[in-house]
């Protein structure tokens, strides 16, 4: 087995915002084992005042000058996985991010895209959409399609080289952060839908009232996107994509707040597409991206420095090697240990001590308005409790009045203290750093140990919460969360647009969280592998989304898995090479069987 770092080649990524030219020269440029031997290639400040070195120049004995630098983060030296790929497809600039390679379209599939955040998916995608000409890594240069188009000749890209430099590509992209539509578009989402149907050429318009049924907007057409749940403009954003007539659709986390049932069925939905086009998903449910890929291709290589993708493969084969952390096909560990949602250790939380002890919860909005009905439980000392169901069941009403913030219509509201972390955090015009010292100091001992190191916050404290992706934002409102003194923490939707790295990292983080301070979480959000990797026990919301909904006690997490299964009509496996749930097709041998034993999640 080959090891994660097997090239003798190195890379260098400079953060030019956090360098002080005067404090590299004393640093960086004065230790440079090639400037103390009086030789050419070394670090160098340009006219610009900006430090730099040559790709060609850099070499192992580089690292001692950059530790001399005092800054974290702001210069770091990486040793590349393999050199396969050969020179890089697209580079920003000289000591910055590069990629090399990219998934290949292809119509009648769909092409499934898995990896981590910052290893340079957005940028494949912006090159296969024809929004980012390849620079095949000359920066300051502008070269020329047919160069692109030889670089790729006899691979899979070769074909869509050609029509991005024939100008017929037309593509359709849904974008990764919903919530931020509104900001864009100010109005209904009939307005929206049909401005978007009246840009497509007259013969090839579909039917916008069919397309609202099919992608369950129907009802929102008169509503103001501004007055929309993350999981409503998530699938209006869908609907608009789906609306465009285009040859390649993109779609980037189509899963974040859809419930269960929804990704179900939005999947089908865009493999439809793939009958007259090709179509790219960049997804991190993997029971989602399982079931929409046809084959997967796996970003790896170093975070914000450089990306590589691996060559096609099966769904379940390619998600099972990035797990593994092993892609066999390139005898390659682009992770040093896999990573595993052990399902087998559960906290006794029964046993200890009742931390909230709440009624029955009743509450109704009106004459044909939404009603809620919850039975009365507990939450113990350490307890993780996951909330199931469905979208419009009133989880987050739930919440809410637990909180605080709506009060129940048959008691008082509860005399505790709950933390509360909404859907997704609003991006003000300020540091990171700024929103966390309202709640905490960030150089507190625990808060740093507990919750900012696991969430990989430090990198993040400089930057406005509007330069954010929308992971790096629920990382942010995770940790303002669990960063205040309450007796319960309660956390809505917590691993939308993570990737699967970072959804460990969040569950261990929470697990941790728990048993250190001894305080119960209550924990909303729609993907069961989190869900089953975190919870303890769980309570499950039935009923019909908008209209009523109810829930039971908490019981045993792997009952009310089976039994919130049961209620959306879904059979979940094991995998078993990695134990990880996968989603039965309906109607095939697994499925029927799983039904016909009552068994909807396999333990």
């Amino acid at each position: 087995m080959s090891s994660k770092k097997n090239s003798d080649r190195f890379i260098v990524v400079i953060d030019q915002d956090k360098i002080e030219p005067d404090l590299a020269r004393e640093t960086v440029i004065n230790f440079d084992p090639l400037n103390r031997a009086g030789k050419e290639g070394g670090f160098y400040i340009d006219d610009k005042e900006e430090l730099h070195i040559d790709d060609d120049d850099v070499m192992a004995a580089h690292r001692m000058a950059i530790k001399k630098y005092p800054y974290d983060n702001a210069i770091r030296m990486v040793q590349l996985i393999s050199e396969e790929e050969g020179e890089p497809l697209h580079q920003f600039g000289n000591n910055t991010f590069r990629l090399y390679g990219a998934p290949a379209p292809e119509k009648g599939n769909v092409v499934g895209i898995l990896g981590e955040n910052g290893i340079g998916k957005s940028t494949a995608l912006n090159i296969l959409t024809g929004d980012l000409k390849p620079n095949l890594g000359r920066y300051d240069e502008e070269v020329e399609w047919s160069e692109i188009k030889k670089r790729f000749r006899g691979t899979g890209l070769q074909q869509h080289f050609n029509k991005l430099a024939e100008g017929n590509v037309d593509a359709a992209v849904k974008p990764q952060q919903v919530e931020r539509m509104p900001d864009a578009y100010d109005g209904k989402v009939r307005d929206l839908l049909e401005k978007v149907r009246d840009a497509q050429e007259e013969s090839e318009r579909k039917d916008l009232e069919a397309l609202a049924e099919e992608f369950e907007v129907a009802k929102l057409m008169d509503r103001d996107l501004e007055e929309l749940s993350g999981g409503e403009l998530q699938r209006v954003a869908i609907a608009s994509t789906a609306l465009k007539d285009a040859n390649l659709y993109v779609f980037d986390e189509p899963s974040s707040f859809l419930d269960v049932r929804q990704r179900l069925k939005m999947a089908n939905k865009i493999r439809e597409l793939s009958e007259d086009a090709a179509v790219l998903v960049v997804e991190h449910d993997l029971a989602t991206l399982d079931l929409v890929s046809d084959r997967i291709h796996v970003f790896y290589g170093e975070p914000g420095s450089y990306g590589m993708v691996s060559n096609t493969m099966s769904a379940k084969d390619g998600i099972n090697q990035y797990l593994e952390g092993m892609l066999e096909s390139h005898n390659l560990r682009i992770r040093d240990e896999p990573i595993s949602f052990d399902r087998s250790k559960r906290s006794q939380v029964e046993k200890k001590r009742a931390v909230m002890e709440y009624p029955r919860l009743e509450k109704d909005f009106g004459e044909g308005e939404f009603s809620l009905e919850i039975e009365e439980g507990e939450v113990h000392r350490e307890e993780i409790l996951g909330i199931f169901g469905e979208n419009g069941l009133g989880k987050t009403v739930f919440a809410k009045m637990l909180a605080g913030v709506i009060e129940p219509d048959n008691t008082e509201s509860l005399d505790i203290s709950i933390s509360f972390k909404p859907q997704y955090l609003e991006a003000k015009d300020e540091t990171v750093r700024e929103a966390i010292s309202k709640h905490i100091n960030p150089q507190n001992k625990r808060f740093e140990v507990r919750i900012a190191e696991p969430l990989g916050l430090e990198d993040l404290y400089d930057q406005d919460l509007e330069e954010l992706s929308g992971g790096e934002l629920q990382r942010v409102g995770v940790a303002i969360c669990l960063a205040k003194d309450a007796d319960i923490y309660l956390l809505d939707e917590p691993s939308a647009y993570m990737d699967v790295e970072a959804r460990v990292e969040l569950g261990k983080t929470l697990k941790r969280f728990a048993r250190k301070t001894e305080k119960p979480l209550m924990v909303i959000d729609h993907d069961l592998m989190l869900l089953d990797y975190i919870s303890d026990r769980g309570v499950v919301f039935s009923g019909e989304p908008g209209i009523k909904g109810t829930a039971d006690s908490p019981e045993r997490i792997e009952n009310a898995m089976n039994e919130f299964l049961k209620e959306v009509s879904i059979t979940y496996r094991k995998d078993p090479e990695t134990n990880r749930p996968r989603g039965n097709k309906p109607g095939s041998q697994k499925d029927k069987q799983q039904r016909k034993s009552g068994q909807f999640y396999e333990q």
